[in-house]
């Protein structure tokens, strides 16, 4: 685009220079600008208010997630129940599965356990992290943008 050059004449009242009559002519020129595309224009920060909640909800969804796998897996492989890291993660998990104890049967063949109601309940959770953050991204959803032009749009007077 290239620049557009405005010349206006008009009269009023006061100084300067008087037309036979007694008016006054006041001529002004103005320099327009092209406007600034898209790509003069410079994101300077975008960011979503509920951005972090709904992080937080995925990240508490996914450690639940990682404990109930973590205990089909310890379950499954016949992990030595008195070393503390198995004990903590049984303990976490028998309370976050207690709603799903005796829904299915129990697999046992030696030692190796496998409960298919932990495979439910994770299941469950993860579908339950996933519509509480689906749902707080909808009725929170709002972006907003800071930009920054490089570039002074609209009139302004000509120098000179």
């Amino acid at each position: 685009m290239e620049r557009e050059e405005s010349h206006i004449v008009r009269e009023e009242p006061g100084p300067g220079p008087i037309e036979p009559g007694g008016r006054t002519i006041r001529e002004e020129s103005y320099v327009r600008e092209p406007a600034a595309s898209s790509a003069e224009t410079e994101v300077v920060s975008r960011w979503s208010p509920s951005r972090q909640a709904y992080d937080l909800i995925y990240l508490v969804f996914a450690v639940i997630d990682g404990l109930i796998l973590i205990r089909i897996l310890l379950k499954v492989l016949a992990a030595n129940t008195a070393i503390p890291f198995t004990g903590f993660v049984y303990g976490v998990t028998n309370w976050l599965l207690a709603p799903f104890s005796g829904l299915l049967p129990v697999i046992v063949s030696g030692r190796s356990v496998f409960e298919m109601s932990a495979l439910i309940g994770l299941l469950v959770y993860s579908l339950i992290g996933y519509v509480l953050a689906r749902l707080f991204a909808i009725m929170f959803r709002r972006d907003v943008t800071v930009a920054q032009n490089s570039r002074t749009r609209g009139y302004r007077p000509r120098s000179g």
